[in-house]
């Protein structure tokens, strides 16, 4: 998605949601998209809300949950405010996140147009459930599929092309 920001264009990927307030130094709890939470410090910039609000992390601490302190913000008040609210970075800051070739944010793969190796149109991933050891695919085409999201399954994918390849074993899909 492009977003006009602060008179340039500027690309901003979803990698969270604020979901709760952690005691009351302005502490938040995130729900975070991406499997090593540690990453986030690595990155220099967040930007919060519809609006992109611009915010530097000062520290993240995971442990059962995962708590973020950001500059400015130093009391529940304030923190409370952002509750709900969708985390974003940019474009630049994607990189910093991801460590190998096979990893993709749920933006990139949502969306994506799914087909068997024989190239036959299977549907649109439409929602990635997250289980805890492996994510599965929602694809919709009329009918809901489910498919791992695991390279036993996931043979390529294309993001230029807006394309997924599977392959698939029998009963998996009807």
């Amino acid at each position: 998605m492009l977003i006009l920001f602060k008179g340039e264009y500027m690309e901003f990927y979803n990698i969270g949601k604020i979901i709760n307030t952690h005691g009351l130094k302005g502490l938040i709890r995130i729900e975070y998209y991406h499997y090593q939470p540690k990453k986030l410090m690595d990155i220099s910039n967040i930007y919060i809300g519809k609006e992109k609000i611009k915010y530097n992390i000062k520290n993240v601490t995971v442990n059962k949950k995962i708590l973020v302190k950001l500059e400015g913000i130093d009391d529940i008040d304030k923190a409370e405010k952002l509750k709900n609210s969708d985390i974003f970075i940019n474009l630049e800051e994607k990189e910093v996140l991801i460590e190998d070739e096979n990893e993709y944010f749920v933006e990139d793969i949502i969306g994506l147009k799914v087909y068997d190796m024989e190239d036959n149109y299977i549907g649109k991933i439409t929602n990635i459930i997250k289980t805890g050891k492996k994510d599965i695919y929602e694809i919709d085409n009329d009918v809901k599929k489910l498919i791992p999201a695991s390279k036993e399954f996931i043979k390529q994918i294309d993001l230029k092309n807006n394309k997924m390849m599977v392959e698939l074993i029998e009963g998996l899909i009807e």
